[in-house]
Order: C-alpha cells, then sequence, then structure tokens
C-alpha cells in the first residue's frame, strides 16, 4: 500500500538514516522503534508528507485516507469534545455543519438542492452512524458520555490528547501514522487501543516505547539505527533476539575476514624478500589489500544505555510504612475511602487504576505534600523516602 525506495534524511552534515527501503502492507502493525533523536518522528513525518526526504520517495495511492496523531489540540479549544472527533474527517464533518445551518435557516430560506447535494455527501460518508461511532471510540479511550457534549478546554492536557487520538481512529482513514498514542492513556484506555489497532484493517506505524503494548500490538518492527531503517518480523521481544542475533553474525564474519587477512600478511611477510616465492607473495598481497577494502565496518548504535542505582544510607527496619485508614476527598468527590497499607522491606509496590481515581493524591499525602482529611501516615525505622 505505502512503498517507501531508498529513502535518506540528513540534517547539515549529521545523517539520520539513509538508503531505507520497505513496504507498509495492509493489516500489518508495524512498530517504530529508535533512540531519541534518530530519526524516529521525523521519518513518521516523511511517510505522512510533512516533511521532505533528501533522497528516495514515498509512494502511495492519491486515494489513500491518512490517519495522522497531532498534537494541536489548541485549534479546537472552544468547540465540542464530540464535533473535534467528527472533524478526523473534514468532508463529513463540513457536510454536517452545513446541513445543519441550512436547517436552522429553513423558516426564512430552504435551499432543497443543495441540502440534496449534502445529504448525498453524509449518507456516502456514513455519516449517520459516525456520531455513535466517534462516541464509542472516546468511550473506549476514558471519556465518559457526559463530556462529549463539553468544550474541549474543560478538559485536562492529557484528555485533550486523548480526543486528538479519538479524531484519529474516528476518521476511518486506511492507515494510521501514531506517534506516541499512549502517552496520558490508564491501563484500561491502553488495552481497548490495542484492540483497535489489532482490528485495524490498513497498515499502522506507531512510534512507542512502551515495550508491552509494541509486543501485544506490532506484527513488525521498523527499528531506526546505525544510520538506517531495518525492517524485523515479529514483535518486539522477537526484534530484540533477531536484532543481536544479526549484530553477531555481522561482527562475526567481520572477524572471520580480519583471521583471513591475518593469516595471508604472515606469509607475505615471512616470504616477500625470497626470490622463489616473491611472485606468490605479491599475488598474496593484492588479493590482502582486495579483502582490506572489502572489509565493512560496523557503524555504532544511536541507542545509548544510562546506568544508575540506589545508594541507601543506612537499611530501614523491617516495617518501611503503615498507612491506616486513609481518606481524601475534592469537594464531593472522595478519591480514598479509608486506605489501609504496609509496606516492608525490599518489596515493590505498584499503584494502579483509571486517571483520576486517586493513585497520586495517595502518594502525595504519604510524602507530605498533601494533607489527607483523616488517617494516618507512619514511615518506618531509618526509612528516607525519595519522591
Amino acid at each position: 500500500m505505502i512503498s517507501v525506495s531508498n529513502l535518506a534524511k540528513e540534517f547539515g552534515d549529521r545523517t539520520l538514516f539513509a538508503d531505507a527501503s520497505f513496504q507498509l502492507n495492509p493489516g500489518e502493525r508495524y512498530g517504530l522503534v529508535g533512540a531519541n533523536g534518530s530519526g524516529k518522528t521525523t521519518l513518521l513525518n516523511i511517510l505522512s508528507g510533512e516533511a521532505e526526504a533528501t533522497e528516495g520517495a514515498v509512494s502511495l495511492p492519491k486515494s489513500l485516507r491518512l490517519g495522522v496523531l497531532r498534537q494541536d489540540q489548541f485549534l479546537y479549544e472552544d468547540e465540542e469534545v464530540l464535533g473535534v472527533t467528527l472533524m478526523g474527517n473534514p468532508e463529513l464533518w463540513r457536510a454536517l455543519v452545513q446541513k445543519e445551518a441550512l436547517l436552522a435557516r429553513a423558516h426564512e430560506h430552504f435551499d432543497a438542492d443543495r441540502f440534496s447535494e449534502l445529504e448525498e455527501t453524509v449518507q456516502r460518508l456514513d455519516g449517520y452512524t459516525a456520531e455513535a461511532r466517534a462516541a464509542t471510540i472516546l468511550e473506549g479511550l476514558g471519556l465518559p458520555a457526559e463530556v462529549h457534549r463539553q468544550p474541549l478546554s474543560t478538559l485536562s492536557g492529557g484528555f485533550k490528547l486523548r480526543v486528538l487520538l479519538a479524531q484519529v481512529l474516528a476518521s476511518t482513514p486506511d492507515v494510521l501514522l501514531l506517534d506516541e498514542p499512549t502517552n496520558h492513556l490508564d491501563i484500561l484506555s491502553i488495552r481497548w487501543l490495542e484492540k483497535f489497532l489489532q482490528d485495524f484493517a490498513g497498515p499502522v506505524v506507531v512510534i512507542s516505547h512502551d515495550h508491552r503494548f509494541l509486543d501485544n500490538v506490532a506484527t513488525s518492527i521498523l527499528d531506526v539505527d546505525y544510520q538506517t531503517v531495518t525492517l524485523y518480523k515479529g514483535n518486539y521481544t522477537a526484534f530484540l533476539e533477531q536484532k543481536r542475533e544479526d549484530r553477531q553474525r555481522r561482527e562475526k564474519e567481520i572477524e572471520g575476514r580480519q583471521k583471513e587477512i591475518a593469516h595471508h600478511q604472515k606469509f607475505v611477510d615471512r616470504f616477500k624478500a625470497k626470490a622463489s616465492k616473491a611472485r606468490q607473495a605479491q599475488s598474496k598481497l593484492r588479493m590482502i589489500e582486495k579483502k582490506a577494502d572489502e572489509l565493512e565496518e560496523l557503524p555504532g548504535s544511536s541507542r545509548r544505555y544510562p546506568k544508575f542505582r540506589f545508594v541507601q544510607r543506612r537499611p530501614s527496619g523491617r516495617e518501611v510504612l503503615k498507612i491506616t485508614r486513609l481518606k481524601k476527598a475534592f469537594g464531593e468527590n472522595e478519591v480514598l475511602h479509608g486506605v489501609d497499607l504496609q509496606v516492608g522491606r525490599g518489596e515493590r509496590l505498584v499503584i494502579m487504576g483509571p486517571n483520576g481515581i486517586g493513585k497520586s493524591t495517595l502518594l502525595k499525602i504519604v510524602i507530605g505534600e498533601l494533607q489527607a482529611d483523616d488517617g494516618e501516615v507512619e514511615w518506618g525505622y531509618e526509612t528516607r523516602p525519595g519522591y
């Protein structure tokens, strides 16, 4: 469906990638991975037509509809949440708006011909089910029905980005190009998005640092590294193993050639001054030069892995933290309903739940940044929290 040939992108003397060739096929979901600054978003922008490549070409059918996740929620601040979602299909949205305007002025003047044209557009684009479809997607992303008719400006930044994601998903695109779609999504919404993408009929290209999400969604991985883009079949875990094996194989091939060159060099060094062997030594020398020219130096990876560790001042007591009957409400919204919790030394605790359920509130109370309405927080002996 989308063909990429010999694609390259440079910024000044810096090459992000070169000689990148691959094809994006219907029903396939491609995880686009690489280090920060390696060129993932740049590649996505080239695929969407928002950026130009230095070399190469991206070929796609003219009628292809691209669904691209953009971070431009400020364009829609005064629009209803449901309306913003429906704007993902501009032709349908314009037809719906113009149709409503015609009906609103019908008591003054009714343009029957124009109304028929708009009605045909709405039916052709399945407009009568579009609102229900958009509402389902919004709810799947954690936006309940009661906010659908509210202005986008009433939502927090994270929920605004969810609306933009819903806009893309509801636009009935042929291809999805998504840059970090799981940002600001809770676990339930991520699981819903995974199912949506698995059922999507067209190609999907998704940038994500969420390895579990990529394992559940990706059928292939596009890896931006070593100044090129390499396609691997399988999910993220399979990609890691394939990439490691490919690198080891190439390193072993180079090592083998280096050993072969060294072996021939010993012969040359030993016999180059001996008349009976001079011609053979010269022949070996030419062969060494040829093999040395063919020897490929592997480029370094753009990935950098930080190393860090947490150093204890002193070991804590056996009981690290005790929370008793903790309560907290914001107005009439009680988010903590009498929490009881004990944490022992060496335990690792995950606090999880939907957005707005009180996870950060609990941490802030425990650390002393927020006052609880009721209950107690006790830190154990020699416990020094880091937050």
